[in-house]
């Protein structure tokens, strides 16, 4: 997730213009109001770039929070301004005791992931100087990026402004994470889940390399009636996933996880029954059996957020890469195509995202397809192309003979953003001519298909599409 894309940069006048704006504004509400306090809310951004579509969402959000925690104390006045290119801002005007509102604003700041990107100034008209942290004995904020005294940090230069747009992004990211919420459901919802995620992914075109009703794309060994028919013959398995999990009780989430590998090797054979030996869908099972049993185990007593969930998938599979690749120079047996490139180029695969949480999907795909707009086809062609300029897609890699494709991914990525994506007929022309050229080098991108597929899992429970 990109908190800065579409971003408009400012200059340092621009900001201390803003600033003076602020300083006026809070003026005349103290003569409005001469016996409440006066909040300033807005964000603390490094750089040039100081609102985007994503920095006005978090401030929405971390405004909704603040005002919770203000809950006891009567508002008078609320004035925002959001589209403002120095930052979305706000001000509130309440009545109550300055310091509990102090103490309530600065309880915000430390206990909520998105309070450490809020600037909250408060004051009253007796008080021309702003109640501080240190007039309270409290700490002064400290430096996203190393807990030091912020001050410092930046009198000092002490660290890079890509360093600050990382550290904003990972706050961003956490704290969306924790607001995605997956409530409790039926063994048959979350199958139907599953089961829309294989069949939305194999619809969609155009798709670069990949097979649609229009198009086989690279695979001469399969049409979309192969993976409809792969799809139908492996609903059982999402069906046995979530009994095993949601009849889990041990603590070791490793047991439950063996286990389920060995349905989903069972899975496999349904796969290859189905479709003449022809593999349709084997990360599939691997990655939607995992999220499966996260999601049923997760909610056997309550809702769970996505960063609840890959806590537990990170339990699950928590000594998955050690085990299948410590004695991988050892192995007898043909090795798998994962193998072979843990051996050629150490790349961990999908064993390595299992093995993280799928953080390609949960900290980038499904918040992605969640803020999109369009039409289904649309946000879902887009969250594709998402998803392919973030991953090391080892489906293509494996088809190209080399890593070096996955800085071309990125760049057919970018340009189909930069075209406008799926709303635009560039946009769609250009997927189009990305299909042609993969079909015509054999490549395709199945590795991003498989996350599309978790991602539209998901983002159906949460009944984001």
């Amino acid at each position: 997730m990109n908190v800065f894309a579409n971003g408009q940069s400012v200059d340092l006048m621009t900001v201390l213009n803003n600033k003076e704006w602020r300083s006026h504004y809070q003026e005349s509400l103290k003569i409005q109001y001469p016996t409440a306090i006066i909040i300033s809310i807005k964000l603390n951004i490094p750089g040039p770039i100081k609102n985007s579509l994503l920095l006005k969402d978090s401030y929405h959000r971390g405004l909704r929070d603040i005002k919770h925690d203000l809950k006891q104390f009567e508002t008078v006045h609320e004035q925002l301004f959001i589209e403002r290119i120095t930052g979305p801002e706000g001000f509130l005007v309440v009545l109550g005791d300055l310091k509990a509102v102090k103490l309530a604003t600065i309880s915000f700041e430390e206990k909520s992931i998105i309070g450490r990107l809020f600037d909250i100034d408060i004051m009253t008209e007796k008080d021309d100087q702003q109640l501080s942290r240190r007039r309270l004995g409290y700490p002064a904020r400290t430096c996203l990026i190393c807990d030091k005294d912020a001050k410092i940090c930046i009198k000092q230069g002490a660290h890079t402004l890509d360093s600050g747009y990382d550290a904003i992004n990972n706050i961003c990211t956490d704290y969306m994470k924790k607001q995605i919420t997956i409530p409790k459901q039926s063994q048959d919802q979350i199958v139907r889940a599953a089961m829309t995620g294989l069949l939305y992914e194999v619809s969609l075109n155009p798709k670069p390399g990949l097979v649609d009703p229009v198009s086989n794309g690279a695979h001469s060994d399969m049409t979309v009636f192969t993976f409809i028919d792969s799809s139908l013959a492996i609903q059982q398995y999402f069906n046995q996933a979530y009994a095993l999990a949601h009849d889990f009780s041990g603590d070791d989430l490793t047991v439950m996880f063996d286990t389920l590998r060995q349905l989903g090797i069972h899975a496999e054979t349904e796969m290859f029954d189905a479709t003449n030996d022809v593999n349709t869908h084997k990360g599939a099972i691997f990655s939607l059996g995992i999220l499966i049993s996260a999601v049923a185990y997760g909610t056997q007593v309550r809702d769970v957020t996505v960063d609840d969930l890959q806590k537990i998938i990170t339990k699950m599979t928590a000594v998955l890469v050690q085990r299948d690749f410590e004695n991988l120079y050892e192995k007898k047996q043909k090795l798998t195509a994962g193998e072979r490139q843990y051996q050629q180029y150490q790349l961990l695969g999908i064993r390595g995202e299992a093995a993280a949480g799928f953080p390609i999907v949960m900290d980038t795909a499904l918040p992605f397809l969640l803020k999109s707009l369009g039409t289904t086809s649309q946000r879902l062609l887009d969250t594709l192309m998402k998803i392919s300029g973030s991953i090391v897609d080892t489906n293509l890699i494996k088809r190209a003979g080399s890593p070096d494709i996955l800085k071309e991914l990125k760049q057919w990525s970018t340009m189909y953003f930069s075209l406008g994506g799926s709303q635009t007929r560039a946009g769609i022309a250009y997927l189009e001519k990305l299909d042609t050229e993969f079909v015509q080098r054999h490549l395709s991108i199945g590795g991003t298909a498989d996350n599309l597929i978790s991602t539209i899992f998901l983002a159906r429970l949460v009944g984001g599409i």
